[in-house]
């Protein structure tokens, strides 16, 4: 509001002297022509009496033509006087002070002079008896009214003014609110809100002017803005996300070599263990508690050297030797090799040949392990009467990381089991996750499984869903050549 009460006090500073300067103007037009008016009434007083003295006079006399003269002058008692002056044989002269000889002229003369009564305005007519100049009317009159008739155009003028100020002053302030402070106010509100952060909603502003479009200027840079910040915090969110992986890489890396070495540390003291509880178990003097304690001992000592060994699996470096592999082979292979755990489930395990064969560059012995691994999660993960499927084939697809999509032999397991939640999903890669019971999982089989394919130069997708099953899809370069 301080915007429009300062535009609104220039503007009527404007107004006030716009009409100041032309009511002064009109002022002096108005008292000229008031000046004008009166010299013109007077002149006609004065011809006209003088039409009359000049006819009474040759008829009735000099002292018949001085007698209308007065009687004319008493008629207009008060401001207004009338004489005969420069007539021979009378003693009035002109209160002009014009010298009697220049009224043989026979042309009227107007002016104004100073008396004792104040300025007085004059006009006089020269007057022609028998063809002799006879002196003059003099028609004079003291211009007092003349104030009095400016000061009232005066009031009026300024009544005028006061009223048109006032009604110039409350249109250019309704006006400047509803044009100026309303769409500035918006705008403010509008840059207190981008102060905030928000960034959102538009400003929409009804006039097309120039409040309206800084108003869109601000929604484009607001748009801008919300753009920066999105793209901010994706780059931000990423950057964080590299932190982590490479926080999380060196962990793993630092597990792995303890792994190893701590493999390697409890792989002889395993098989001694073992191999003393084995003794007890042969010994036909031992008693049987001593026996089912010797055989719990085995049983326990075969968990832990299973372990041992997939860590061996997992932190040693592995140097695959590629070779054309038939993929619905290695699934017939790993399916014999599994039919006695999932017959235990009751769980169907199915191997499913594409028309044309897939055959892929891979190391058959990792490969197996692999494929072992993924087809034993999936029969734990199905109830009984489960179901799993085994399918070889070739996809157009695109590994993650690249930006052209190409041909993959694909080994397909699916399960119709319980599923997995988003959490259990984005976390089954990571060492040692396992949902199984203790005695089941150890979590390192899913992460031995994706380091395989990454030393194939191929990668492992997952969908799972709670619910509707799993499936599992290995994807490996093919083979340039058939084998039969």
């Amino acid at each position: 509001m301080r915007l429009v009460t300062r535009l609104t006090l220039a503007f009527l500073l404007v107004v006030i002297l716009i009409i100041t300067l032309h009511e002064y103007r009109q002022l002096g037009d108005r008292q000229a022509d008031f000046e004008r008016d009166m010299d013109r009434t007077h002149l006609l007083v004065a011809s006209t009496l003088a039409d009359a003295v000049e006819l009474v006079a040759p008829r009735e006399g000099l002292d018949a033509a001085l007698k209308t003269v007065e009687v004319t002058n008493e008629r207009h008692a008060g401001d207004v006087r009338v004489r005969w002056v420069c007539l021979d044989g009378r003693v009035d002269e002109p209160a002009t002070a014009v010298d009697c000889a220049t009224l043989a002229e026979d042309q009227p003369i107007t002016a104004s002079r100073a008396t004792a009564d104040g300025v007085r305005r004059f006009t006089l007519q020269p007057v022609r008896i028998d063809g002799r100049a006879a002196g003059a009317i003099e028609v004079s009159e003291s211009p007092s009214h003349e104030g009095a008739w400016v000061r009232q155009h005066f009031d009026d003028a300024v009544l005028l003014a006061l009223m048109t100020v006032a009604g110039m002053a409350m249109a250019a302030f309704v006006l400047g609110w509803w044009l100026v402070a309303r769409p500035t106010r918006a705008l403010m509100d509008k840059a207190r809100a981008v102060g905030r952060g928000e960034l959102k909603n538009d400003l929409k502003l009804a006039a097309n002017d120039e409040l309206s479009a800084v108003a869109d200027e601000m929604n484009a840079m607001c748009r801008q803005l919300e753009r920066a910040r999105e793209e901010t915090s994706r780059e931000a969110a990423a950057r964080l996300a590299a932190v982590e992986q490479l926080r999380h890489a060196d962990r793993l890396a630092t597990v792995g070599r303890l792994a190893s070495g701590l493999a390697h540390e409890l792989g002889t003291p395993l098989n001694v263990i073992e191999a003393r509880a084995g003794l007890i178990l042969e010994d036909a003097n031992a008693e049987p508690q001593i026996q089912s304690s010797a055989k719990v001992i085995i049983t326990c000592t075969e968990q832990v050297t299973k372990l041992v060994r997939q860590l061996l699996v997992f932190a040693r470096p592995r140097h695959p030797e590629l070779l054309p592999l038939k993929l619905s082979a290695l699934a017939s292979t790993v399916r014999e090799l599994l039919e006695p755990i999932a017959s235990k489930k009751q769980v169907a395990i199915e191997v499913k040949d594409a028309q044309s064969p897939a055959i892929a560059l891979a190391d058959e012995v990792l490969l197996q392990q692999a494929l072992t691994n993924v087809v034993v999660n999936a029969v734990h993960a199905c109830n009984t009467s489960g179901h799993v499927t085994i399918s070889t084939g070739e996809v157009e697809g695109l590994k993650p990381g690249d930006s052209t999509p190409r041909k993959w032999c694909t080994v397909t397991v699916r399960d119709d089991g319980t599923g997995m939640a988003p959490d259990v999903r984005a976390a089954i890669f990571e060492p040692f996750f396992t949902t199984k019971p203790v005695t089941e999982g150890t979590g390192l089989g899913l992460p031995i499984t994706v380091s395989i394919l990454e030393d194939h130069h191929g990668f492992l997708t997952v969908e799972s869903a709670p619910g509707k099953g799993s499936t599992f899809t290995l994807h490996l370069e093919p083979a340039r050549i058939t084998v039969s």
